[in-house]
């Protein structure tokens, strides 16, 4: 009986400090869900502040007797899916995706289908692997060139450098490529505006060395950062010297060219 009760003892805990472990880890519980909770809400009101496309945008959107505009899960897209040129383009950051209707309209008149992806939270590394999806769907083009602005274009130049196979080349707007594109095989082209303010020239210099040697470099006079799109004014961007329309013609234009197309 002695060894019973010296056994009972040596298992036994204090009920204080039974109860204090309790609440501790109450607390703890607590503590993990308010900083759970925190961290959504700021989530949330981070991704909801976002460009939206200019007042007025809605027209470059509709299909007209001469340009048709395709729409699917996640994708617009302008032009003839037959034709013998395709170009993807993937958002900036926390911008809509729809604001880069114009330019795809653009690039659209002049021969070229263009299809715009819708990625999550308009950020495309939420959906880095949506070129696959338009290529998946649209089949019958025969050349596909991949396309991005700001961040866009650092996502797309990354799946790009995972599937050179089913690309001719890479066009970078107001961006620079982190992958390494220098051995691919791919033609790449980066445009940016002589007012752009926003793009980290130094990153951008730094990453040149990512790209193939006989890479092509375009800047579009008077143009800034946020008229490769539709979405108004961008924070801390320079004033841009040429209209919204200007840039988009001119960067159609250098894409049009870089591609080979005939006009």
């Amino acid at each position: 009986m002695a060894n019973q009760g010296a056994a009972q003892v040596g298992s036994s805990e204090p009920h204080g400090a039974t109860g204090k472990k309790r609440h501790v880890a109450r607390w703890v519980a607590v503590a993990l869900a308010v900083i759970v909770l925190v961290c959504a809400v700021g989530f949330a009101v981070y991704v909801n502040d976002y460009y939206r496309a200019s007042s007025g945008n809605e027209v470059y959107l509709a299909s007209t007797t001469d340009l048709e505009v395709h729409r699917s899960e996640g994708i617009v897209a302008f032009g003839n899916p037959d034709a013998s040129v395709g170009v993807i383009v993937y958002p900036g950051a926390k911008v809509a995706y729809d604001a880069y209707a114009p330019l795809a309209r653009e690039l659209a008149e002049r021969g070229v289908f263009c299809a715009v992806v819708e990625v999550p939270f308009n950020i495309a590394f939420f959906d880095s692997n949506a070129a696959s999806r338009v290529i998946e769907l649209y089949p019958d083009i025969e050349t596909w060139y991949v396309a991005g602005h700001s961040l866009g274009g650092v996502v797309a130049s990354g799946w790009a450098a995972d599937h050179v196979d089913e690309l001719s080349g890479v066009v970078l707007l107001a961006s620079y490529s982190t992958a390494d594109l220098s051995q691919s095989g791919l033609s790449v082209l980066s445009l940016y505006g002589s007012e752009d303010e926003v793009l980290n020239r130094d990153a951008y210099e730094d990453a040149l060395s990512n790209l193939p040697s006989d890479f092509e470099e375009g800047v579009i006079v008077g143009g800034n950062h946020a008229q490769f799109g539709n979405y108004g004014e961008q924070a801390g961007d320079g004033a841009a010297a040429i209209s919204p329309k200007d840039q988009w013609e001119e960067t159609a234009d250098a894409i049009v060219s870089f591609a080979g197309i005939a006009g």
